[in-house]
Order: structure tokens, then C-alpha cells, then sequence
């Protein structure tokens, strides 16, 4: 029997928001890049690179997908996490500073985030020791080792400095904690000291001061600190409902400052308007509804927390980069999943998904397996069937016995005494008699006639 696919509506909704991610970048970035010596005048840069990292990323999907997760849970929890808790420290070594920052290491022509890889090995950390601990989660005291690690990688990340990945980082490690059932007041705690730590990052930091008062009065200073967020929101409010057409932007022409990576969102909404900001939030809650609904339906603990956290940590950045875009809260550099430009954010966006697809076809073939019956249950089934071998003659309803001599040697080899067959009442009523007993009847009323 043909193993019945996962849904395919996440392969489905997955094409659509990568191949909408490979047309924005190249409409937002297209200007920039035919005019710059830094780009060779190439207007096809950038895409050419997302469409190479988006490549590897749809090899990398089909991959993981074909993966034994639950075999290589060794391998993918503490030493995927030790791994990059070493990458995130040699980040702050050899990392070239642009903008003022370290979080990428260089390979070549390319460059490597390791925060956004850092994202997903927390995520098989956790599952691997949530699901360990799961009867014991409920004491808080039993999950320090995890809040070791989580700890760590929140420190390395936010040293970057990047405290948009730090919260993703934190809002993943708290929902997790939730599927896998820890008790709300010790999440309360956790969340009220995460508050104070955020806000400790936020004073340390001069630039994270301006942006908080960029975002309380945005119109402060148009010119110049509030000078993104006001061409953002700009752009957005031009789109109107049906938007400018793709390519026909104003907002591009080196007026909004990194369109094609974090407000990459706001281009898209002065292109494609309202509906089409409509239809890529829909994608998202698509794809949000169908990693839960994977979740739930997963009856490995394991597979399950590895479900809800990468689709948590998707729709949490999707979520976060909009509102940024929107100036619903203060900026935070996250990428949009499958839209921004950046190899590394859409080549483990893309793994993530084949995460997602990889427990949906465990899911898929336990539901197939338990709509077949098993090997020895066939053979029973076999023994016991009212259908007699070729050679040989039953009656319809016998003593019992003849259910022996039709199975032969299965009952035999198996040892099995298999029930009489359940017999119908209007046949239970019915006599049969044997041969022997009818010549008996038939002489006897032979016998009576020749008297008479």
C-alpha cells in the first residue's frame, strides 16, 4: 500500500512565500544595486544570491524531511548546541564589524549568521531535554540545565549586539516551556525577569535609547533618527489597497534605509497595497495553523516540541518584523522569514519547514499503519474464516471441529484454538442432520409405508 504524504499544503504555502521573498528583493533592491560600483551595476545581485541560498535551502528541506530525527536526537541536541555556542564566540573574533555589529562570519564571497542557526539549535536542545524531563517540568529546579544553555546563547547573541534574535531566542524557550508543560506561575516569574533584563539591555545601550524614543515620537526628528521609521511608514500608507505595482516604488530610490533586508515589508506594502500585505499575513497564519495542528497531532513528545518551536519561532518573527515596519514597537533588526534578503535566514527558514514535514510524515504514517492490520493478526484471521480448503466439504454449522480440519497445518504450527463462529439466530434454529441419520429416517419410513 502507497504511504499516505504529509499535507502538502506546507510545501505549498512554503513555495509561495519563498518565491514572493525571491520577487521583492529583487524589485527593492534593483535600484540600489544598477547604481552602485559596490554591486559591479549588477541590478540582478542580490537576487542571484537569495536565489543560491534559497536553492540550497529547498535541497536542505528535502533532506532533513527524509531524516530520522528520533535516531540522530544524540547528535542534533547537546553537541548541536555545544557547536554553536562555539560558533556565536568566534562570531565576536573574527567577525567583520559592519554597522556596528559582529554576526557574521565570512566564507569567502558569502557571509554566515550563525545567530539565525543558534535559533534552531536551541530548539533541539530543548526538545531533546524537555522531553527527558518531562514528567519532573513542573519543578523549575529541574530545567537549570536548559536555562544554562539558554543563557549562554542570550549572551554571545546579544554581545553582537542583535537583542531582536535574543528576544526570539527568549520567546521560543518560553513557549516551549509551556507546550511541554511547565507551570504558569514559574512562566510568569521567568517573563517578569525577562522584562527586567530586556530594559537593563536597553539603558546599557545609548543607540537602543534612541530607538525607544524614536519609537515613542517617531515625528520627533524626521530627519534624523526617526528618519527610517517615517519612510517606512510612508511607504506603507502609499501602497493604499491594491498598492503602487511591483517595481514602482518611490520608497526604494535610497530613500528607506535596508528595504531589502529588515523593511523589506514596508516596499511590499507600497507595491502590492493592502491586499497584498493581507495575503503574505495570511500565508503566515496558514503556515502557523498547520505547524500547530502538526504538533498536536504528533504523539512523540520529542517530535512534538520540535514542531511547535520552529513553527513559534517562525510566526514570532514574522510577527516581530512587521510591527517594526508598522511602528507598532521599537526597531529590532529581525529579518522577515522567506522575504528578507539574507542566505542564512532563508536557508534555515527553509530547514525549519523540513522539520515541520519531517514530523507531518511521521504523523502520516502511524495513521497509515493503524488502518492495516498486523502480520499475525492476518493470520488468525485466515484460520478463522468460514471459507473451507478445495478439497474438502463443510457444512454450514458443525460441532465445532471442522474449523480444524479446514485451517490444517496453520492451527497446527501456531498451537491456536481458534472460537466457534458466531452463528446467526434464524440458522441456529435450523436442524442438520447427518447422512446417517437421514438413511435411519428414510428406512423408517419406508419400513411404515410397506405396513400399511
Amino acid at each position: 500500500m502507497r504511504l499516505r504524504q504529509a499535507d502538502p499544503w506546507l510545501i505549498t504555502i512554503t513555495a509561495c512565500l519563498t518565491l514572493l521573498g525571491l520577487l521583492m528583493v529583487f524589485s527593492s533592491s534593483t535600484v540600489m544595486t544598477a547604481s552602485s560600483e559596490d554591486f559591479r551595476f549588477d541590478p540582478f545581485f542580490f537576487l542571484k544570491r537569495q536565489g543560491m541560498a534559497a536553492a540550497i535551502g529547498v535541497g536542505a528541506l528535502f533532506f532533513v524531511r527524509k531524516l530520522d530525527l528520533t535516531r540522530l536526537r544524540a547528535l542534533s541536541s547537546v553537541p548541536f548546541a555545544i557547536g554553536t555556542i562555539g560558533l556565536l564566540a568566534l562570531v565576536m573574533l573574527i567577525g567583520p564589524e559592519i554597522n556596528g555589529a559582529r554576526r557574521w562570519i565570512p566564507l569567502g564571497p558569502f557571509q554566515f549568521q550563525v545567530a539565525e542557526m543558534a535559533k534552531l539549535a536551541l530548539i533541539f536542545y530543548l526538545a531533546d531535554c524537555l522531553d527527558r524531563r518531562r514528567e519532573k517540568v513542573a519543578q523549575w529546579w529541574r530545567i537549570i540545565p536548559a536555562l544554562g544553555i539558554f543563557g549562554i546563547m542570550l549572551l554571545l547573541v546579544e554581545q553582537e549586539p542583535d537583542l531582536g534574535t535574543a528576544l526570539v531566542l527568549a520567546g521560543v524557550f518560553m513557549a516551549m516551556l509551556f507546550v511541554a508543560g511547565a507551570k504558569l506561575e514559574h512562566l510568569g516569574a521567568m517573563a517578569a525577569a525577562g522584562v527586567m533584563a530586556v530594559v537593563t539591555m536597553i539603558i546599557a545601550k545609548p543607540f537602543r535609547m534612541k530607538r525607544l524614543a524614536t519609537f515613542v515620537d517617531p515625528m520627533g526628528d524626521v530627519q534624523g533618527a526617526g528618519y527610517q521609521l517615517y519612510n517606512s511608514l510612508l511607504a506603507l500608507a502609499s501602497g493604499g489597497l491594491v498598492g503602487q505595482g511591483i517595481g514602482n516604488s518611490h520608497q526604494k530610490y535610497n530613500y528607506l534605509p535596508e528595504m531589502h533586508t529588515d523593511f523589506i515589508f514596508a516596499i511590499l506594502g507600497e507595491e502590492l497595497g493592502f491586499m497584498g500585505t493581507s495575503a503574505l499575513c495570511t500565508l503566515y497564519i496558514a503556515l502557523l495553523y498547520k505547524g500547530f495542528k502538526v504538533a498536536v497531532q504528533c504523539r512523540r513528545p520529542y517530535l512534538r516540541l520540535l514542531a511547535a518551536g520552529v513553527t513559534f519561532q517562525i510566526a514570532l518573527q514574522a510577527l516581530m518584523n512587521m510591527a517594526v515596519a508598522s511602528g507598532c514597537i521599537p526597531s529590532t533588526g529581525v529579518p522577515l522569514p522567506f522575504i528578507s534578503y539574507g542566505g542564512s535566514s532563508v536557508l534555515f527558514s527553509l530547514v525549519s519547514v523540513g522539520v515541520l514535514l519531517n514530523v507531518a510524515d511521521f504523523n502520516a504514517r502511524n495513521v497509515e499503519g493503524e488502518g492495516k492490520p498486523k502480520r499475525r493478526e492476518r493470520r488468525t484471521r485466515l484460520g478463522s474464516t468460514l471459507v473451507s480448503s478445495s478439497d474438502e466439504r463443510v457444512a454450514p454449522i458443525s460441532n465445532g471441529t471442522w474449523e480444524q480440519r479446514a485451517a490444517g497445518q496453520r492451527l497446527r504450527r501456531t498451537e491456536a484454538r481458534l472460537p466457534r463462529p458466531v452463528i446467526e439466530p434464524t440458522l441456529s434454529e435450523r436442524s442438520f442432520v447427518t447422512a446417517r441419520e437421514a438413511r435411519r429416517k428414510r428406512n423408517k419410513r419406508d419400513k411404515a409405508e410397506a405396513i400399511l
